[in-house]
């Protein structure tokens, strides 16, 4: 599975929605992250007032995670979803474009609370709590 920043945001705040996902997560094997992922999470937290815990406390967490890359074929099939998406009249964010490709590519679900963007995305699976 690949986890959204949504869902690990939520999982560094402690919400009570999250611990049953983290729960099935787990059963899955090793939980994944886009290196996409990894961006927002670190400019999120750059542009915050995180503290210095905060900031180890999201190394750490994405420390336990597999990060899979956003390669050239993750690119080209963000592009065409992209185009796809855009004529179509429904853009999402192109972050979220970028880690529904790599989902697909690598053969992920999507873990996200942003059921919305994803689900516009054909023939991804999402999970969301």
């Amino acid at each position: 599975m690949i986890l959204d920043s949504s869902f690990l945001v939520d999982v560094l705040r402690g919400e009570a929605t999250v611990r049953e996902r983290v729960e099935r997560v787990d059963e899955r094997g090793t939980p994944a992250v886009s290196t996409i992922t990894v961006m927002e999470l670190a400019e999120g937290v750059h542009l915050s007032d995180a503290s210095e815990s905060e900031r180890e406390a999201v190394e750490r967490l994405l420390t336990d995670l597999t990060e899979l890359p956003f390669d050239r074929q993750c690119a080209l099939r963000a592009g065409r979803i992209n185009a796809n998406l855009v004529a179509a009249g429904e853009p999402i964010d192109e972050t979220d474009v970028m880690i529904g490709a790599t989902a697909l590519v690598y053969g992920h679900p999507v873990v996200t609370r942003d059921r919305s963007h994803f689900d516009r995305i054909d023939d991804l699976d999402v999970f969301s709590y």
